[in-house]
């Protein structure tokens, strides 16, 4: 892939409601429907900016086909003229399928998740992230799980990327600590996923580049100072860079490795999707060595003082072995096997056998 594409326009501001206006003047949109999170429209009052019979907040951690039947039923009582999304990744994922069923008009989520032809029409949509990890604000594409099946779907499609992504960090300044580091975890694996990617190209290495050296300098800071709101811009300024990144690439290993974790054990995204960051380092290093040695410059680190930037970043706050989520060293074979999503695992640079993945997880099991 030589060249970069992404559509989205992207607000920084100190007032998300006043951009938010603005945007839906300029979009016009007249009757937008909103997905948030319970939390998000309590603390933000959002019943006082919209009416109550236009907020879907009925939103799960991992949105799940029923949510999407609920959110869709929902929606069905008026004609909705543009999608305003609110929250972190949940929130925002569960917005693409709303604005896939208000473009398609099709109810059957598996339809929706589907179609790949072109939309009969198109939806705006403003997109606010709440957490500085998933990106959803971004990308084309959203994470939807099928919990009887114990499999996780994507929906994805060209007409799905919002049209206005509006990024303030007062809206992460709520966030809970351990939350907080989980997101940038998801962040900094974003960005490494594009980098060890057969999808790169010279733009999107630049950007995951770019917002890796912004968690290293803004991470440990975040754990000292949670309420700082330059730190909490800065960490979702890179959330959204790592987006841009791996908006062109998609992810590779580590987050094909993390669903069988999310389905099974529950463990929260972020952790999953990261947990494997070093032990694919190390595979993919030698392929990768020029942007490494650039990330490496930047935060005047040597290899190895990288890898423990790394390891520093969720000490404390997280478990981040598997025998510390609960997982049965036992199972771990099972988890190899299932750790292969096509579209995914396909894209790491190096390919990986299920006997390199089941050594991961050894390695990952408990502290050394």
């Amino acid at each position: 892939m030589s060249s970069y594409y992404n559509p989205v326009k992207i607000i920084k501001t100190k007032n998300w409601q006043l951009e938010l206006n603005n945007s839906i003047e300029e979009l016009g949109i007249s009757l937008p429907a909103i997905v948030t999170s319970p939390g998000n429209r309590k603390r933000l009052n959002l019943d006082s900016l919209f009416s109550p019979k236009s907020i879907f907040s009925d939103v799960d951690s991992n949105p799940n086909f029923e949510d999407c039947i609920n959110a869709v039923k929902f929606f069905r009582k008026n004609t909705f003229d543009g999608v305003i999304a609110l929250g972190g990744g949940s929130a925002m994922d569960l917005a693409k399928v709303v604005m896939a069923y208000l473009c398609l008009e099709k109810s059957d989520i598996y339809e929706l998740i589907n179609c790949k032809g072109k939309f009969p029409w198109t939806i705006p949509s403003i997109f606010l992230p709440t957490t500085h990890g998933t990106a959803s604000e971004v990308t084309m594409w959203g994470t939807v799980w099928n919990m009887k099946e114990e499999k996780k779907y994507s929906i994805s499609h060209p007409d799905l990327y919002p049209s206005v992504a509006i990024l303030d960090g007062n809206l992460t300044l709520s966030l809970p600590l351990d939350i907080s580091i989980t997101t940038v975890m998801d962040a900094l694996s974003h960005s490494f996923e594009a980098i060890w990617n057969k999808n790169a190209n010279p733009t999107s290495t630049d950007f995951a580049i770019s917002a890796i050296c912004s968690i290293f300098n803004n991470g440990e800071a975040l754990k000292e100072n949670p309420f700082d709101l330059e730190i909490r811009n800065n960490l979702l300024q890179a959330a959204t860079v790592a987006g841009l990144a791996f908006s062109n690439t998609t992810t590779a290993a580590a987050h094909s490795m993390s669903y069988p974790l999310t389905i099974h054990y529950g463990i929260p995204h972020g952790v999953a999707s990261s947990i494997s960051l070093i032990p694919l380092l190390e595979i993919n290093g030698e392929f990768i060595k020029e942007p490494l040695d650039r990330i490496c410059k930047n935060n005047e680190l040597t290899y190895d003082e990288l890898k423990k930037t790394i390891k520093a970043l969720p000490q404390g706050i997280i478990p981040y072995t598997l025998d510390e989520w609960g997982i049965p060293e036992n199972q771990l074979p099972k988890l190899a096997a299932e750790s292969f999503t096509k579209g995914r695992m396909d894209n790491n640079i190096v390919e990986l056998s299920t006997g390199d993945i089941l050594g991961i997880l050894k390695e990952l099991f408990s502290e050394q």
